[in-house]
């Protein structure tokens, strides 16, 4: 059973890519009505710090007496309670061309917001855990940023990597229907997985370091595993067989896909593994260094 070497290579051009959509520049304008309910702000206040040096937030009041917008806004987000003021500074917001959210803990404060579309969303909630996974869902349904904003937003990154992580199952599921020859579909699988566990990475705001190659490791181990299980168990029920393979190979990617989310929720030290193939390193080194040759 070959490792597709191909692949890991292929990861690792892959890597320099994610990194770059990490590194992408995050613009988020913030504009404050005169009644802003303080609940919705405070939130706001502790979801929008950036984490990378790439993102930026910008705050403004909506009643300000000279009005603009950036040209490099992402995206736009407007806490109010209704106001006169609110529907004109809104279309102007629009038709700046940002995508632009409306932040109220009521539906009926915004009457002039009957549905979202691609530029104007309205959100009404009043509990902060409502607010946020509503928001990051928006904001990912209206950027092709995804992982610079993640990487950015600790509040987004659930959202963006379940985003990942059923776009890999969903192709490793085609592969696994679409490849009839055996052995053919394994480094394409191979290949999704360790391309979901890079994106996975620069989502949670981890850099693309030597460390990734543990991880890497695991990918392909459990990738051999599922597939040396997956034969094994086709062999014996024929014909089903291959709709077997197809299953165990979405499945396969959704769980690997959830474990590493897991994975990278948590900051894993990996200092003491450092260490050991350190030391590992260091003692062969000198076991194979040749001896000194005595001097006559």
């Amino acid at each position: 059973m070959r490792i597709p070497v191909d692949s890991v290579v292929d990861a690792v051009k892959m890597g320099a890519s994610v990194q770059g959509d990490v590194d992408a520049p995050v613009r988020v304008a913030v504009y404050l009505d005169a009644g802003a309910p303080s609940h919705i702000v405070s939130c706001l206040r502790d979801a929008l710090v950036p984490q990378t040096t790439s993102g930026l937030v910008r705050v403004a009041r909506l009643d300000a007496p000279v009005f603009s917008v950036k040209a490099d806004t992402d995206v736009a987000l407007v806490v109010s309670s209704g106001s006169p003021l609110l529907q004109d500074r809104v279309q102007q917001i629009a038709i700046a061309g940002v995508p632009t959210v409306i932040l109220c803990e009521s539906s009926v404060e915004v009457p002039f917001i009957q549905q979202d579309t691609a530029m104007l969303g309205l959100i009404a909630a009043s509990d902060a855990t409502h607010l946020l996974s509503s928001l990051a869902s928006w904001i990912l349904d209206r950027t092709d940023k995804d992982t610079a904003f993640a990487a950015n937003f600790a509040f987004m990154r659930i959202a963006a990597a379940m985003r990942v992580v059923r776009s890999a199952t969903m192709a490793n599921l085609a592969t696994g229907a679409l490849f009839f020859m055996p052995g053919a579909d394994f480094p394409v699988m191979t290949m999704t997985q360790l391309g979901m566990m890079l994106k996975l990475a620069g989502v949670f705001g981890k850099p693309m370091r030597a460390e990734r190659a543990y991880e890497a490791a695991m990918v392909l181990a459990g990738a051999l595993a599922l597939r040396t299980g997956a034969r094994a168990v086709a062999r014996r029920i024929g014909r089903p067989g291959v709709v077997f393979k197809t299953l165990v190979a979405g499945a396969g990617t959704f769980g690997m896909g959830c474990c590493l989310s897991a994975y990278y929720e948590r900051d894993i030290d990996y200092g003491p593994l450092n260490d050991f193939f350190r030391g590992v390193y260091s003692r062969a080194k000198t076991l194979l260094a040749p001896e000194p040759q005595a001097v006559a």
